[in-house]
């Protein structure tokens, strides 16, 4: 025991000792590096310059237009019926939202509500005179001072249940030449690093390919704020495929999409053909 430690002060730690200390430094700083692009800001609205190919991370919201989304539910109503129909962006929010305009997520209020302030006391009602006699003397009013400590001061608030530690809004469609967007706006709600209302947006872009007994959504960019997922080889799809296997939804669709035969993205519509 004396002598593998003396060996260790004179020729320092072995080989795998080394491998495994560089390993987990590799894998603490990719993970910092993740998280630190994650919350990075993204441009709303603006496209990126053509004359810079590497410029900031953008994300446009697909069009949410009455008129142009006005025929959703029809549309709605022949899938499910096992009619083949085509819908825009316009149609697909509507569908998402169900005619209503969706609101941004509203983080978690971290404010303790203060104690509540003791109520009034009432007065006293007015003795009334008797006749052909003197009023008698009113009755005393109580003196909140006199009241007992218990009930002067009120019992604290409970604390604030925490919220999740992130909290998403409604999905936005945009189809542009072929190619299907799907974006999510949520908040980070992390109490303890001081972040209380940081916003954060996951969009990914893809095409849709035919596999063999379905149609399968093929993701070509994905970006959690400013991480580029897709760069990283298998990741993009293995999320995109456990985050749609958490949605819930209705059984008439998921229904109806089962008897597609394929689904199709040409120009600025989304073809849903059944067998």
């Amino acid at each position: 025991m004396v002598s593998s430690k003396i060996e260790r002060a004179s020729y320092g730690p072995g080989i795998v000792e080394v491998f495994f200390g560089v390993l987990l430094s590799l894998l603490l700083g990719a993970v910092v590096a993740l998280i630190y692009l994650a919350v990075q800001p993204v441009q709303m609205g603006l496209p990126p310059p053509k004359t810079d190919p590497i410029g900031p991370v953008t994300f446009i919201r697909g069009t949410q237009d009455a008129d142009r989304g006005k025929q959703w539910l029809r549309k709605k109503q022949l899938f499910t019926e096992g009619t083949s129909v085509e819908v825009n962006e316009d149609e697909l929010n509507e569908w998402i939202t169900g005619g209503v305009a969706p609101e941004p997520p509203k983080a978690v209020d971290d404010k303790k509500p203060g104690p509540a302030a003791p109520a009034p006391v009432p007065a006293a009602p007015a003795a009334k005179t008797p006749p052909g006699g003197k009023a008698a003397a009113a009755a005393p009013v109580p003196d909140a001072k006199a009241a007992p400590a218990a009930d002067a001061k009120a019992a604290p608030a409970p604390p604030a249940e925490a919220g999740p530690l992130i909290q998403f809004g409604t999905p936005n469609f945009r189809i542009v030449n072929g190619i299907l967007q799907i974006g999510l706006e949520g908040e980070f709600n992390i109490d303890m690093l001081g972040i209380i209302k940081h916003p954060i947006v996951v969009q990914v872009s893809g095409h849709m390919a035919k596999t063999p007994g379905k149609s399968t959504f093929i993701p070509e960019q994905f970006y959690v704020g400013c991480c580029p997922l897709h760069k990283l080889p298998g990741v993009a799809q293995f999320v995109f495929d456990r985050a749609l296997a958490n949605v819930n939804i209705p059984a008439d669709i998921s229904a109806a999409w089962k008897k597609l035969y394929s689904v199709s993205i040409e120009g600025n519509a989304l073809t849903l053909n059944m067998q």
